[in-house]
């Protein structure tokens, strides 16, 4: 067998090739099938036979055959096939088949067979309607605009939420859909300025959220983003929108029920901590050395219960915007007093050594006092906690004026003058695999002996939405086996301005 591509081979071709070649050109202009510009050439070339082999079809059986490929535009429609006789050059017989074959295969791509245009386009119209059904039973509405801004998708849960009937938009100009919109009762005129301001946007990606009335009552979170295709080619802007409204009742119910939960909880806690108290306030002779020391067990986990309770309380009102910041002037060293004092029995009990390095005359704070005593009993509780053994502790405070000032790790953008606070420690310090989620809710790090440490990982979530919350930033440097340090920032008084009401 004799396979030759389509490019020219040496020799001439012989003269009376080129009659033919207009002959040929001629018929194919007239006749729509490619088969009888074969048997005219088969019987001019003498051969057995001439036939077409399409891609993924074998070849024909023969001892003397010459194959050369039909290329259109860099695509490879069709291989022509010669069976030549046994006295036949098959080297000239190739060719001169080659000098024919950019005309076979312009007549073959502009008159592809019957069967194989069903085929290709029942394969396209098939894979369409996959997409279709796919769409269709998501439970996000999906609209796409292509370039000229016509809709060319709107899905099924499109028309669910806005009660527009998808093909009457569909195939149209976006100006249609957004007129619909604005004349339809329910839905808000702000849909359609997103829809009007993005369609011709083909860089950003944008999202957020609107609410609908009709004709039914949702919260849509949306997004859109420019669509390309595999090649860079532009194909528009897609806009998907889904409705939130169940999870945000969810969300509601969950919190209203925690909120109830710990309200109930604190309530008999209250009263076995109170009592604990009273009980414990007795002489030394009142109690039994053992029974004192029961009730001393008693109180402190009612501490502790209610250091949960109030934790969990506060997150809710975290995710809900519920949480109640109430600024003031606050002097920092005061605070930081206040906190030591309450944490010394524990550091005299684990034999740790305290610093304290505050700046002189630092000045006065714009901060909630009672959710700065929770920054710093938190940040200060757990470098007592998660020192095992007798270590060094520093708490630290000094003024900061400008970016330079700041440690090389903080970030740039903090509002400035401000006071800067660290709490460093000696202890186990932190593994890089924690780094990145240690301000998550309920994260703890999952080795042994940070289980020998109690806690619930609310702390330092807790930490990083006051300090944010006041128009502060929180940071850590830390390193296994050599301890941590953790930094926050709080805006001096002549910040308040910049901070503004709403951010507080």
């Amino acid at each position: 067998m004799v396979e030759l591509s389509a490019s020219p081979l040496p020799g001439a071709v012989p003269q009376h090739d080129l009659p033919l070649f207009q002959q040929l050109a001629v018929l194919a202009s007239t006749q729509p099938d490619p088969s009888a510009l074969l048997d005219t050439l088969r019987t001019t070339l003498e051969v057995q036979a001439l036939t077409l082999s399409f891609p993924g079809e074998p070849l024909p059986d023969a001892d003397r055959l010459v194959v050369v490929p039909l290329i259109f535009r860099e695509q490879h429609l069709a291989d022509l096939c010669a069976i030549a006789p046994p006295e036949t050059d098959t080297v000239q017989l190739a060719s001169r088949l080659t000098f024919f074959a950019p005309l076979i295969a312009l007549a073959l791509a502009a008159n592809r067979p019957p069967a194989r245009h069903n085929e290709w386009g029942a394969a396209v119209q098939q894979e369409h309607d996959r997409l279709e059904a796919v769409l269709d039973a998501t439970n996000d509405a999906i609209l796409m605009v292509d370039t000229t801004g016509e809709l060319v998708i709107v899905t099924l849960q499109f028309e669910r939420f806005t009660g527009i009937p998808r093909y009457e938009v569909l195939g149209q100009p976006l100006e249609t859909l957004a007129h619909r919109i604005e004349t339809q009762p329910g839905l808000p005129e702000a849909l359609a300025s997103v829809l009007r301001a993005l369609s011709h946007n083909h860089t950003e990606s944008l999202g957020s959220e609107i609410e609908i009335d009709e004709p039914q009552h949702r919260i849509l979170v949306w997004y859109s983003l420019p669509v390309y295709s595999q090649d860079g080619t532009l194909l528009g802007r897609i806009f998907v929108f889904r409705d939130v409204m169940r999870e945000r009742e969810v969300d509601r119910l969950k919190a209203e029920f925690t909120t109830l939960i710990s309200h109930e909880l604190r309530t008999p806690l209250t009263s076995v901590k109170g009592f604990s108290d009273l009980i414990l306030e007795a002489g030394e002779g009142a109690l039994p050395p053992e029974a004192r020391e029961y009730l001393e067990i008693i109180a402190l986990n009612a501490d502790r219960l209610v250091r949960l309770i109030n934790d969990i309380l506060d997150i809710t009102h975290i995710e809900t915007d519920r949480v109640d910041i109430s600024p003031r002037l606050c002097s920092l060293p005061e605070t930081i007093e206040q906190v030591s004092a309450a944490l010394q029995p524990l550091i005299l009990e684990r034999q740790h050594r305290l610093t304290v390095d505050i700046e002189p005359d630092l000045p006065q704070i714009w901060t909630d006092p009672a959710r700065m005593v929770q920054i710093l009993s938190n940040l200060l509780g757990n470098a007592v906690k998660y020192t095992l053994r007798p270590g060094e502790i520093t708490v630290a405070a000094r003024y900061i004026q400008s970016v330079e000032a700041l440690p090389e790790t903080a970030t740039r953008d903090q509002i400035l003058p401000c006071v800067l606070v660290s709490v460093r420690d000696t202890g186990l310090g932190i593994a890089d695999v924690d780094k990145p989620h240690l301000f998550k809710r309920f994260y703890r790090a999952n080795n042994e002996a940070t289980r020998l440490v109690g806690g619930t990982g609310l702390g330092l979530m807790l930490v990083k939405s006051f300090v944010e919350m006041q128009g502060g930033q929180v940071w850590f440097e830390s390193e296994v086996g050599q301890g941590s340090t953790f930094y926050f920032t709080a805006p001096v008084v002549e910040s308040k301005m910049i901070l503004g009401d709403a951010a507080l």
